[in-house]
């Protein structure tokens, strides 16, 4: 039977988003379930091989975590449907609230958004943008009274939170240990990003989502299918994989360890900080990945979390934001790059090694 109050929550299709996607799910859950409300979990991704997700209309009500949006992205009817429901009756407190929670620099620095007329902007949005936050779930504890979150839930779920913090931070001790699947964070990190061609991402996604609502016991998600351990030995075989062609196709550029399968008929993922594993002394590492979209390819770069550069003045995100059409955090972005336009990797590589 179909449902007509959804509440949907659209997250970050990472380790970060979903598990502030599971938080989210459970505050609501609790507050407006009693109301006839039921929650949908829509994962997002940045760009993707079927275009980008705002493409899509925003459903109202809603939470949006760990995602920039653009207010023009939202249609008018997302700004009349709360009163609708006033007017047919609905009572306010069963109302729910939307969100638009983010720790992304370019999610909060438009600069027609201030914290003065963000309400006339966004009405019916309740906003908390924070950039010194490491991850999403460590924006949602630190700021639990303002949001109103129950101190009870992110006391239950602090186990989780701290687990985003590493992964997102890339907080590991070592350059190794973040690519250790014995290891909690990591075996966290994979499943929510399985490289498996079988493995339907999103309806996992969905599913981890739900079991970590369930319960805040990281072995009880873990014990939950046996999928999963396939999923640590499959991962980990591929890592193995990646290191060789990661050796194969990283040069060191200055400063920058710069890994281009732009030309590779062989690329098994992104290896995030593989670069590092083979060239210990760079700061910087930039990926160049092939894209299902012809015309052009996708790229990320980042700092050595164990080598950072002296130079803390480099914005990435807001350097992708202007010249890649992508965005992030100071210290690592993404974007895309046109085949026509290749020279400005070159400039990049400049910029870093300024």
């Amino acid at each position: 039977m179909a449902h007509d109050k959804i509440y949907t929550i659209y997250s970050h299709s990472d380790a970060d988003g979903g598990i502030a996607a599971a938080l989210f799910s459970k505050f609501i859950n609790d507050k407006y379930a009693k109301y006839g409300w039921y929650i949908n979990v829509q994962p997002v991704n940045h760009v993707s091989s079927l275009g980008e997700w705002s493409l899509n209309e925003i459903k109202w009500p809603c939470s949006i975590l760990d995602f920039t949006l653009h207010p023009s992205l939202l249609s008018e009817r997302f700004f009349t449907q709360k009163f609708a429901l006033e007017k047919s009756g609905e009572s306010k407190k069963s109302i729910p609230d939307c969100y638009w929670l983010d720790h992304h620099p370019t999610g909060s620095s438009y600069p027609f958004l201030t914290e003065q007329n963000t309400a006339e902007i966004l009405p019916n949005v309740i906003t908390k943008w924070d950039i010194s936050a490491i991850s999403t779930p460590g924006l949602l504890r630190t700021h639990q009274h303002e949001l109103e979150l129950p101190a009870k839930l992110m006391k239950e779920y602090e186990e989780f939170i701290d687990y985003a913090e590493i992964i997102d931070g890339a907080l590991y001790a070592t350059c190794e240990a973040a690519h250790d699947y014995s290891s909690t964070a990591v075996k966290l990190q994979v499943l929510f990003n399985p490289s498996h061609p079988a493995i339907h991402n999103e309806t996992l996604y969905k599913r981890i989502v739900k079991q970590i609502t369930k319960s805040p016991s990281i072995e009880e998600l873990f014990d939950s299918d046996s999928l999963y351990s396939a999923i640590f030995s499959f991962e980990e075989q591929i890592f193995n994989k990646q290191l060789r062609l990661y050796k194969k196709n990283t040069k060191l550029k200055g400063k920058v360890a710069f890994a281009n399968f732009s030309e590779s008929r062989e690329f098994s993922g992104m290896g995030r900080f593989v670069p590092y594993m083979i060239f210990t002394e760079a700061q910087y590492a930039l990926h160049i990945m092939p894209s299902f979209n012809k015309g052009y390819s996708s790229l990320s770069c980042g700092i050595n979390p164990w080598n950072k550069p002296a130079d803390a003045n480099k914005h990435l995100g807001n350097y992708f934001a202007k010249n890649f059409s992508g965005g992030g955090h100071a210290f690592v972005a993404g974007g895309k790059v046109m085949n026509h336009e290749f020279a400005k990797i070159e400039q990049l590589l400049e910029f870093l090694n300024e």
